[in-house]
């Protein structure tokens, strides 16, 4: 099953031109279609906002005479607990999830803009070429990121045409369609308040709120052919299991591009043998890998048992190759990191999150593989 981590803003006003505050929340239309169609189709969505904090519907997109509002609240209602206790975006990891999708409300205008957890999130699943799709104002959550990753890639969002007829006006403090134009983005809007959504590869994105349900379906649809995703996904004793019983044809390629080697430690103080999954990189004759432990204070533990014992044997798809292990020295380590930041960009998230200089670990073989 695909999954998809919604995020929602957790502002509630917005500060206009003449510096008054103006209600806001996530417009609850976008939420509820885009919602409703990604989860008829099968897809699991997650909702976050900074800081794990209940986002509010804008009040402007419940109107009390509407016939819809009473099908939104009764779905925002049934939503429940995924809306009251969503997830913190700072605690949320982008290898869980295959896509990033952003409604909108003039909320995004006030915290997801350079929110540093919505860069992390949405600066990994551009690079590894996954789904980021963005509704109406929620594209402001594009803002957030490196211009380079929207120069010259075709969006939409909600035009300033849109906003002069029937948004904020000339109280608005500035205009999407163009700071988005400035960052560099291709912006192809079509006609005000039409259902226009723009797809360029992986990178979604719907104009105002009568979109809602079109780009959920683009969603889908580009769901539809994720390499590696968490849908095929395997982890601990299962995929060990997986790979060995497949000589790697199962395994080795994992999620986003990744690749698996299978690594084998003794115990530093059970003296039991373990078999490792680890993501790896080939550096020049080497193999590298990355003691993270996700970011925690305390490195793996066949980390330790490679420094007390570091001849060791890796799998690599079909080939059983002899290596002995060392850390990487000062001077190695930038070039390395830079390769496997690549291969996985959360290794700098990882870092983030503790004091604990995370080593590369450079596994050099000492003899000629044989087949496993």
């Amino acid at each position: 099953m695909a999954k998809i981590l919604m995020v929602l803003s957790a502002a509630n006003s917005l500060t206009l031109a003449d510096g008054t505050s103006h209600p806001t929340g996530y417009w609850a239309e976008e939420v509820v279609r885009s919602h409703q169609v990604l989860t008829e189709a099968g897809v699991a969505v997650d909702i976050a906002t900074p800081g794990g904090r209940t986002p509010t519907a804008d009040p402007v997109s419940l109107p009390d005479d509407d016939e819809n509002t009473p099908v939104f609240r009764a779905y925002l209602d049934e939503l429940g607990d995924q809306l009251q206790h969503p997830h913190d975006l700072g605690r949320v990891s982008g290898p869980d999830y295959d896509g990033v999708y952003l409604p909108g409300g003039h909320a995004p205008m006030t915290d997801l803009i350079d929110d540093a957890d919505l860069r992390r999130l949405l600066g990994r699943a551009v690079k590894k070429n996954q789904v980021v799709a963005t509704l109406c104002h929620g594209a402001a959550g594009l803002l957030s990121i490196d211009a380079s990753a929207l120069k010259g890639r075709r969006i939409t969002a909600f035009t300033d045409e849109e906003e002069n007829q029937g948004g904020l006006g000339d109280r608005s403090p500035w205009f999407l369609e163009s700071r988005l134009a400035e960052q560099g983005a291709e912006l192809a809007t079509g006609p005000a308040w039409s259902d226009t959504v723009v797809v360029d590869g992986k990178l979604i994105t719907g104009q105002n709120p009568a979109s809602s349900a079109s780009t959920a379906r683009a969603v889908v649809e580009a769901l539809k052919d994720i390499p590696n995703g968490t849908a095929l996904d395997l982890h601990g004793a299962a995929h060990i299991q997986r790979y060995r019983e497949t000589r790697g044809a199962d395994g080795h390629e994992w999620r986003y591009g990744t690749t698996i080697l299978l690594l084998d430690s003794v115990g530093n103080k059970s003296g039991q043998s373990r078999t490792h999954a680890l993501i790896y990189r080939r550096f020049d004759d080497a193999y590298l890998i990355v003691a993270s432990n996700g970011g925690t204070d305390a490195p793996p533990a066949w980390f330790l048992n490679l420094k007390a014992k570091p001849d060791t044997q890796i799998q690599v798809e079909n080939q059983v190759v002899p290596v002995r292990a060392r850390v990487a020295t000062p001077d190695e380590k930038p070039a390395m990191w830079a390769e496997m930041t690549d291969a996985w960009p959360d290794y700098d998230d990882y870092q983030a999150r503790t004091d604990r200089e995370i080593p590369i670990v450079v596994l050099e073989p000492t003899g000629a593989a044989r087949p496993a």
